[in-house]
């Protein structure tokens, strides 16, 4: 299949276009109803405003339940922001009081994450689209009545639709996960392709582990919040899902406690075929995953059959040559590594090849490998809102507190210039024009301004090159044709696809909502050209206030990045911890060899892992987000890079001596020595350092742990000097 067909099928199949489908028809379809059915419009805009508030909040990601609730909540804080904004609208400096009260306190429920975001966000455009006609009391108890219909319109529409395609979401979510997952493994096959600089590979690798730990969790999420009943035929896709859940987890297990030293192996094995048959084994996988995931965000069986049993074979006769030649000899550790790769691999594909066959089978069987019970309920991401985060990042110690003043500072700013232009300038047709619609400077510098420097530069740049492509568009258009029924059949897939691509291209999705929203103006104005010069000086204005202001109480990355290192070695030593305390219990009940959820210390050591991932994935986001400020406002690069990527390489040996320690009958001295030295390199707290052992044991069945327990204590040793050097142990 022709790759470009095969992404906008991909799309097509997915949440991002399903969501943003949802939340087109749900605001738009007010407006047609009372508009055409009972030539009412101007009712119909103002439910299609109350319906914006939840729509905003109803994005990809979180539980239908959790999604519920915020959406009642946005429309509640709605209401009264709406309300509260109407009634002080005729008194202009009320009116400042108010707006600007209201912009902190929105602003500040970032502190509940990207939800509370969108809550704060929905709630402040309510506020927007209640400022800018003065209103008397009985208009704006009006007003908000039909905003408040609106919004509880869109909850039932939406809530229907989700019945109406009931697990659609949780199989888009997991397939998402699936995407994800393919593009992580295909990234690790440029780190066997010799022609590919390592920097660069492991530059790439981070973001996509990052995006691959979020979507993981979503799906971790859905999943576990809807687990199989019973194996009965009603319950056969959630069997699947959870199946499917835990292959892709066991491959993300197996991929991550691939971690190895790239760079001797490359020179070792420069122009050996080996390591071509280890990147392609690795780009077939990937495939694979990537037609799972589109034939499980389709409900149907996987229609596309790919194998690496050649691979496979192929490495194992190299293996074969090599020990031939005397390596097991000569290189015992190198030996050893490459099986170890090979293993990985095979059974990489068994979970590939298992999801596969899941999608294939007429009657499931749940894969027991954890028992589907509360216990589980630990591995999901907490939702509840509490008092406690907004009170405590009330102060100037807090990125969003600051964030909260600036923008709050702008806002009143635009509203002072505003207010000035009218006063100076209101006798003016042509400036009366341009200022009519001056919320739009408004809306553009909440929607661009974000907490960080990185996030905010990013979101200017991507607004103002998509408005402005927009307008232009726009202006082609209208030259072009006149009839309504075609600029309703643009008009409309504009929004759907603005609404899809707002979390995956910022930049597109601003063009296709300027196209959405001037199509609009146009019915409601019909001829005036100036809205669309208006729309392009107004997010010109607020991008440049935006970014001018960027500066005031600024929040840069280095403020915060050393803590979140010192979390991620942490969660690392944590979880080193977790793995021993497991070993230790399977060795003390021989019962335990099988991974149970029955095992509280296996529990343990899987929810340190998640937690690890998390750590880690914060630390990296924080870091790359670094690298895009200013130089001037970067810190301690070359140490911190050296953490974060020794930081994967323990996490990744941690992962792989686990299983292997757990089978043993026994664990020798040294082995539990180095064990001991590189938990005590992980300890900021550690008074003494555990002794490395000279020699690790290397008879028989041991022989496979020496190479990744050197690897993990020499990575630790490495964190142990770097995070010295800047202070964080």
């Amino acid at each position: 299949m022709d790759i470009r067909a095969e992404n906008f099928i991909k799309f097509f199949y997915s949440s991002h276009f399903f969501h943003g489908t949802r939340q087109a028809t749900g605001v738009l379809l007010p407006v047609f109803v009372m508009a055409g059915l009972f030539n009412q419009p101007l009712i119909g805009v103002a439910l299609a405003t109350g319906a914006l508030c939840p729509a905003i909040i109803d994005q990809v990601g979180g539980t239908k339940r959790s999604r519920l609730n915020e959406m009642l909540g946005g429309i509640v804080l709605g209401q009264i922001s709406g309300l509260l904004t109407g009634l002080a609208s005729p008194y202009p400096a009320l009116l400042w009081l108010v707006v600007s009260a209201q912009v902190f306190f929105y602003s500040m429920l970032s502190v509940y994450g990207r939800r509370g975001g969108l809550i704060g966000f929905g709630c402040l455009l309510q506020m927007m689209l209640s400022m800018h006609t003065p209103m008397s009391v009985n208009e704006a108890l009006t007003h908000t009545s039909y905003t408040a219909m609106g919004g509880i319109f869109y909850i039932l529409y939406s809530t229907s639709i989700s019945h109406l395609f009931k697990l659609r979401e949780e199989r888009q979510t997991l397939s998402a996960a699936l995407y994800a997952t393919a593009s992580y493994v295909s990234t690790r096959a440029d780190f066997y392709d010799t022609h590919k600089n390592l920097d660069d590979s492991y530059r790439r690798l981070i973001p996509q582990m990052i995006a691959m730990t979020e979507q993981h969790q979503s799906a971790r999420d859905v999943v576990l919040r809807n687990l199989p009943r019973d194996n009965d035929a009603s319950d056969q896709q959630r069997i699947l899902l959870w199946n499917v859940f835990i292959d892709m987890i066991a491959l993300l297990d197996t991929m991550v406690a691939s971690q190895t030293d790239y760079a001797t192996l490359r020179a070792r094995f420069q122009d050996h075929d080996i390591l071509l048959f280890m990147r392609d084994t690795l780009f077939k996988i990937s495939r694979t995953l990537n037609r799972t995931a589109y034939s499980l965000a389709r409900n149907k069986p996987v229609d596309y059959r790919n194998s690496v049993k050649a691979e496979l074979r192929a490495m194992e006769y190299e293996l074969l040559q090599l020990k031939q030649d005397g390596i097991q000899r000569t290189e015992p550790e190198t030996y050893m590594l490459l099986v170890q790769i090979v293993r990985r691999l095979r059974n990489a594909s068994r979970f590939v090849d298992r999801m596969a066959d899941n999608l294939r089978g007429m009657r499931l069987e749940p894969v027991d490998s954890l028992k589907r019970d509360q216990s589980l309920r630990r591995f999901i991401t907490p939702q509840s809102i509490t008092l406690g985060p907004f009170k405590r990042n009330l102060n100037f110690n807090s990125s969003i507190f600051r964030y909260a003043l600036r923008t709050t500072f702008v806002v009143t700013l635009v509203l002072l210039i505003s207010t000035v232009v009218s006063l100076v300038y209101g006798h003016s047709e042509l400036v009366q024009a341009f200022t009519s619609h001056s919320y739009w400077i408004i809306l553009t510098v909440l929607i661009i301004m974000r907490p960080g420097f990185a996030l905010t530069r990013q979101r200017t740049i991507g607004r103002l090159v998509g408005t402005l492509v927009g307008c232009l568009i726009t202006i082609a258009l209208f030259n072009l044709t006149s009839n309504p029924f075609i600029l309703i059949a643009i008009m409309i897939p504009a929004m759907v696809l603005g609404n899809a691509f707002v979390l995956t291209n910022y930049p597109l999705s601003s063009l296709l909502m300027t196209i959405y929203i001037l199509i609009a103006f146009h019915f409601l104005s019909p001829g005036n050209l100036l809205i669309i010069g208006e729309r392009a000086l107004d997010t010109l204005a607020g991008c440049a206030l935006a970014f001018a202001c960027g500066s005031i109480l600024p929040w840069w990355e280095k403020q915060r990045i050393m803590p979140l290192a010192q979390e991620a070695v942490a969660a690392a030593h944590e979880y080193i911890l977790a793995v021993q305390a497991y070993i230790n219990s399977v060795h003390a009940d021989p019962e335990h060899k099988v991974p149970s959820a029955e095992n509280e210390r296996y529990v343990h050591a899987q929810l340190s892992r998640k937690n690890m991932h998390t750590a880690f994935g914060a630390f990296a986001d924080s870091f790359y987000r670094m690298m895009n400020e200013p130089k001037s406002k970067q810190i301690h690069i070359k140490e911190l890079n050296t953490i974060l990527v020794q930081t994967d390489a323990v996490a990744s040996q941690i992962a792989a001596i686990a299983p292997v320690m757990a089978g043993l009958d026994k664990i020798p001295p040294n082995m539990q020595q180095t064990l001991s030295n590189v938990s005590d390199l992980l300890d900021k707290d550690a008074q003494t350092i555990t002794e490395a052992p000279t020699q690790i044991e290397t008879e028989g069945q041991y022989g496979s742990l020496v190479f990744p327990l050197k690897q993990m204590q020499q990575a630790a040793l490495r964190i142990r000097q770097q995070s010295t050097n800047i202070g964080l142990m």
